[in-house]
């Protein structure tokens, strides 16, 4: 049985010593957000999607939410109030970049995300570009760590 359902309010918690998790919790960690989804542990990792103020989206696992019993300083991220920005939602395929990323890990996500949107958000494709190299980077080395 799921520990979250969707529309409930959870907080991103800290870290309890899997070293992969740690880019994305330091990240997000503190935040509030709303589940908007969830996929069955048995089929993904990190079943829970989790929706924040301004429309970032990532996916957990149960470890890494706490719930919120704070409401009245909790955002409100209610999915009818969600906005896809412009930038990942652009794609000629019409593919949002969210439903590529969300089934891979952190590092891998991210570095999708900024070439997804390369040239879009910011004039400069090519610092979006190193950005995602610097993505690459970091998950080449949570893998060469993890032999």
């Amino acid at each position: 049985m799921s520990k979250f359902e969707v529309g409930d309010r959870v907080i991103v918690a800290s870290t309890d010593g899997y070293e992969h998790l740690a880019v994305a919790n330091a990240i997000f960690r503190g935040r509030k957000g709303e589940v908007s989804s969830i996929t069955p542990e048995d089929t993904y990792p990190y079943p829970y999607g989790v929706v924040f103020g301004g429309g970032d989206r990532l996916n957990f696992a149960e470890n890494e939410l706490e719930p919120d019993t704070d409401f009245s300083s909790a955002p409100e991220v209610a999915m009818s109030e969600v906005v896809s920005p412009a930038h990942y939602s652009s794609h000629p395929s019409g593919v949002e970049c969210i439903d590529i990323v969300k089934h891979m890990t952190f590092p891998l996500g991210n570095a999708i995300k900024y070439i997804w949107r390369s040239g879009l958000k910011s004039p400069d494709a090519v610092i979006d570009l190193e950005k995602a190299k610097r993505y690459i980077e970091i998950e080449i080395e949570r893998i060469q760590e993890s032999k």
